[in-house]
């Protein structure tokens, strides 16, 4: 159609006005044709971006090194290692050691703890978090019990059908049902738990000594690539507890605290 208006701009003089309700219109169509930023992407692969504290990373039980590959359905685990994946959606995961995550239509962490920020959506056997601008943690324990933590954003989390919870970034929550499944909206500094066949726990605040212990624990800790979003943890973190300081600086590493000067010692008398 584009092509169309152009060959009768040929065959007559250029009025300005019509000239820019072409480009106008082109760009309309242009725009429409992208993918909207705020919605979520399937994976389909997750690269590995960096490992820490050794080797002990595996993608489908064998050895997997920084720009190794798990495409879907694969499972990638980590032992006494730590590890960031990156997405092919542009999202960050970050799996603490002694966890294991297959990257299929969401990311799905079968046990340990993963960190996610970006469009991508993670779960568990019976956990799915769906988000966009949002970055949350996941834990899975020894006993199944599931924790969906949200460090930035909002969440909405869902019971699904088998007993588990899905979530997702919508700010508001379904309109309760009996035909529906339970669902509560998480915010910032909120966490809830679950596991199969119990509901919903309560809503409860993360503790500042709580939400500091995940800044200052495995999935920042010594990481060399600044996680995406980090700003709007620190924006979170202040508004949360005004009275404390962010931990870690701009680049992601911990504020070291005031030295306290050493005493010194008194030379003793001679006897």
């Amino acid at each position: 159609m584009i092509q169309f208006f152009m060959a009768r701009l040929t065959l007559r003089p250029l009025r300005p006005w019509l000239i820019g309700l072409v480009f106008g219109f082109a760009i309309v169509l242009g725009i429409g044709s992208w993918n909207s930023p705020g919605t979520a992407q399937t994976v389909s692969a997750g690269t590995i971006a960096e490992v820490l504290d050794g080797s002990e990373v595996f993608i489908q039980n064998n050895q997997a090194r920084v720009g190794d590959t798990a495409n879907r359905g694969q499972n990638v685990r980590t032992g006494s290692a730590r590890a960031q994946v990156n997405f092919n959606t542009g999202a960050v995961a970050r799996l603490s050691s002694n966890s294991s995550l297959t990257v299929g239509q969401c990311a799905q962490l079968q046990r340990g703890v993963l960190l996610v920020n970006g469009a991508v959506n993670g779960c568990t056997g019976s956990v799915t978090a769906g988000v966009r601008g949002t970055t949350y943690l996941m834990e899975v324990d020894d006993d199944g019990r599931e924790q969906v933590k949200v460090l930035e954003g909002e969440v909405t989390v869902t019971k699904n059908e088998s007993g588990g919870i899905v979530t997702s970034p919508d700010s508001t929550a379904p309109e309760a049902t009996s035909d529906e499944p339970e669902s509560v909206v998480l915010k910032a500094g909120e966490k809830v738990s679950t596991q199969e066949g119990d509901r919903l726990s309560d809503i409860e605040q993360i503790t500042a000594d709580e939400f500091q212990d995940i800044l200052l624990g495995e999935l920042f800790d010594g990481f060399l690539q600044l996680l995406p979003g980090l700003s709007r943890i620190q924006s979170s973190f202040q508004q949360l507890y005004p009275n404390i300081p962010f931990p870690l600086d701009s680049s992601g590493l911990p504020i070291p605290g005031p030295s306290i000067p050493s005493t010194p010692s008194i030379p003793g008398f001679p006897f």
